[in-house]
C-alpha cells in the first residue's frame, strides 16, 4: 500500500507514531544493548588490570626446610623443645622420651652384616651427615596423635617417622591413647670441632 493513498489522518498518525515507535525502540532494545557493552569493556579493562598485576608480581619462594643442624650440645635440648611445642599444639600430652637411641646403621654396615661389601671404586665417601634417634612418649585420642605425627613431617627442620606404636594407655583417666614415635633427625658432623651433644634421657 503506497503512502499517498493513506488518507491525510492516517499519514498524520504515521509521522507520530513513526518517531515513537523508533524512541521505544531505542529505549528498550538500543540502550540496554549499549549499557550492557559499556559494562563487558569496564569488565574487560578491569580484568586486564589484575591480569597485569598479578604478572608483575613476583612469586613467592617456597619455604626451606633444614635438613640438617650442627651438632652442638645445645641439639638435643633444642629439638626436646621443639617436640614439646607440637605436642602442646596438637593438644598431645609428653609423658617420656628418650634422645639416645642408636641410629640406624649405615649401608655399608648393612652390608658387612649381611656378608658382603661394595667394590673399592663403588664405595660411597663418608657422609657430612649423622642420623641420630629419639624416641618420643605422648597420650591423647586418635586425632590428636595424628595431628602430632603430621606436625614432625611438616616441620620446619627434616625429621623422619620411623616407627609409630598407639596402644590403649593404662590409666583410668587422662587421654585415652598412648602413642611411642620414632624419630631421626640429621646433624652435622665436625663443625668448628665442637664435640658431639650429651643427649638428656628421662621422662616429660
Amino acid at each position: 500500500m503506497r503512502l499517498t493513498a493513506l488518507s491525510p489522518q492516517a499519514q498524520q498518525r504515521l509521522a507520530v507514531l513513526v518517531p515513537v515507535i523508533a524512541l521505544l525502540i531505542s529505549v528498550f532494545v538500543v540502550y540496554p544493548g549499549f549499557v550492557r557493552y559499556r559494562e563487558l569493556q569496564d569488565e574487560i579493562a578491569e580484568r586486564r588490570e589484575r591480569l597485569a598485576n598479578l604478572r608483575a608480581t613476583p612469586i613467592p619462594l617456597a619455604a626451606t626446610i633444614t635438613p640438617a643442624v650442627p651438632d652442638v650440645p645445645s641439639e638435643p635440648p633444642e629439638f626436646l623443645a621443639s617436640i614439646r611445642e607440637l605436642a602442646a599444639a596438637t593438644g598431645c600430652d609428653l609423658v617420656g622420651f628418650d634422645l639416645t637411641l642408636p641410629p640406624a646403621p649405615p649401608s655399608g654396615e648393612q652390608e658387612l652384616a649381611q656378608g658382603g661389601n661394595k667394590p673399592k671404586e663403588q664405595q660411597e665417601k663418608p657422609s657430612p651427615v649423622r642420623p641420630v634417634r629419639a624416641k618420643i612418649e605422648v597420650r591423647s585420642d586418635y586425632g590428636g596423635i595424628r595431628s602430632f605425627v603430621r606436625e614432625i613431617m611438616l616441620a620446619s627442620r627434616l625429621y623422619a617417622v620411623t616407627s609409630c606404636e598407639v596402644v590403649q594407655a593404662d590409666a583410668t583417666t587422662g587421654p585415652p591413647l598412648r602413642a611411642t614415635i620414632e624419630i631421626e633427625r640429621y646433624v652435622l658432623k665436625d663443625q668448628a670441632g665442637a664435640a658431639p651433644a650429651a643427649p638428656p634421657s628421662g621422662g616429660a
